[in-house]
């Protein structure tokens, strides 16, 4: 997975990259094995910081989840909490329940 990580008037060191590649391909790639791409942005308002992540998984899906924090780390935890419960919420939704039904015939 591709993974994106930028600053909007921000200078991020390479322990926050670090820390958001190995944390971020870990909660996706928990549920989703095949994503594509992910972006996390963080911009500093006020005194807080808002992170917002984006996940791209496969044709036509899209996650997107944001965030804010007194601290950076903080901002990025939230986001990824969230990213990860909307990740595992569509991977129930388009498990196939029907494929573990048994057959008429295979009742003993």
């Amino acid at each position: 997975m591709k993974i994106l990580t930028s600053g909007q008037q921000l200078d991020l060191g390479d322990s926050l990259r670090t820390y958001v590649e190995e944390h971020l391909s870990a909660a996706v790639s928990k549920y989703m094995d095949n994503a594509i791409e992910a972006q996390v942005v963080f911009r500093k308002e006020g005194g807080m910081y808002h992170c917002l992540c984006t996940v791209h998984v496969g044709a036509g899906i899209d996650m997107q989840a944001e965030a804010e924090g007194a601290e950076i780390y903080v901002s990025f935890d939230q986001a990824l909490d969230k990213l990860a419960k909307q990740v595992r919420r569509d991977k129930r939704k388009r498990r196939n329940h029907h494929a573990r039904l048994p057959h008429a015939g295979d009742v003993a």
